[in-house]
C-alpha cells in the first residue's frame, strides 16, 4: 500500500467561476487563477506548480458562500487523490476572501 505524502501550502487564487461540488456533499468546486503560493513549514509543497494557472479547489461551502467571481482567496490546501481540498476547519489567521477590485 502507498502511503499519501503529507502536504499543504498557502495559496492565493482568484475566483473564476464556483458551484457544488459534483461529489462531495458540503463542498463547493471553485475555478481559481493560483496567483501565489507557498510552503507550509514541516508539509511538503504539492501544489506551487499551478502558479500561473487554473485550479480547481474544493472548499467547504460554508467558507464561501456569497463569493462572486473575481475576489481573491487566501487559504491553504492539499492534494489528496488527485484533487485540490481546501483546509475544512482552517486555523484562525489562514483563511481571508478580499473583494474584488
Amino acid at each position: 500500500m502507498v502511503q499519501a505524502t503529507e502536504n499543504l501550502t498557502a495559496l492565493t487564487v482568484r475566483l473564476v467561476t464556483t458551484g457544488p461540488h459534483p461529489r462531495l456533499r458540503g463542498w463547493d468546486r471553485l475555478s481559481t487563477e493560483v496567483l501565489d503560493a507557498q510552503p507550509v513549514a514541516g508539509y511538503a509543497d504539492l501544489l506551487s506548480r499551478h502558479v500561473g494557472h487554473r485550479l480547481d479547489l474544493a472548499v467547504p461551502s460554508s467558507l464561501v458562500a456569497g463569493v462572486v467571481p473575481g475576489v481573491v482567496i487566501r487559504l491553504r490546501a492539499r492534494l489528496a487523490g488527485g484533487e485540490a481540498l481546501a483546509e475544512k476547519r482552517p486555523p484562525p489567521g489562514t483563511f481571508a476572501v478580499e473583494p474584488a477590485p
